[in-house]
C-alpha cells in the first residue's frame, strides 16, 4: 500500500511540474501587447535619433 501510494504522489507532482512547463512556455510564446510605430524619414539629425527608445523597451524617461 506505501509504495502505490507514493506512486500516485510521484504522479500527481510530476502531472503538477508539467502543467506549470507548459504554461510558462505558452506564455513565452505570445505576440507583443503594443507595437511603435515611428516615421524615420522625419529624422534628419543624430542628435534626433538619440532622443528615441532603444529596443530594450526604454520608453519611459524619454520624450519624443
Amino acid at each position: 500500500m506505501n509504495r502505490s501510494m507514493a506512486l500516485g504522489l510521484a504522479m500527481v507532482a510530476g502531472s503538477a511540474f508539467v502543467a506549470t512547463a507548459i504554461n510558462g512556455l505558452h506564455a513565452q510564446n505570445e505576440a507583443p501587447e503594443a507595437y511603435a510605430d515611428l516615421d524615420l524619414r522625419a529624422i534628419n539629425s543624430p542628435a534626433v535619433l538619440k532622443t528615441l527608445p532603444s529596443k530594450t523597451g526604454d520608453f519611459d524617461s524619454h520624450t519624443a
